[in-house]
């Protein structure tokens, strides 16, 4: 997995967490600055380590989806949508186990 940062065409900065296969598999709210998104990332690592919330659940459209809200109820990143339950479970197992990785790409230029 990797982080991903991006600058949007309204000027915000946004980071993505892919997979192996390039797919965003988290993605954050949108911050002002490219620090404030770089501090996001480094946010989002400390609360995956300190057991964070994980809010699950199934969309209208069946798909499953998770949010990570850290402890005080902050929401960190969203998940891209999932075809079953079991798959968004092994994602989450997947964020939390790979969430050390460095930031790959920075495409904000």
């Amino acid at each position: 997995m990797k982080f991903v940062i991006s600058k949007k065409s309204e000027g915000a900065y946004q980071f993505f967490l892919k997979n192996a296969e390039n797919k965003p598999v988290l993605w954050s709210p949108r911050f002002a600055t490219k620090n404030q998104c770089l501090d996001g990332i480094a946010h989002l690592r400390r609360h995956v380590q300190a057991e964070p919330t994980f809010d699950k659940w199934q969309t209208d459209s069946g798909r499953y989806v998770f949010h990570l809200k850290s402890n005080d109820g902050h929401l960190l990143a969203m998940s891209a949508p999932f075809g079953s339950k079991f798959e968004c479970v092994r994602h989450i197992s997947e964020v939390k186990e790979n969430i050390s990785s460095e930031i790959e790409g920075d495409v904000s230029y």
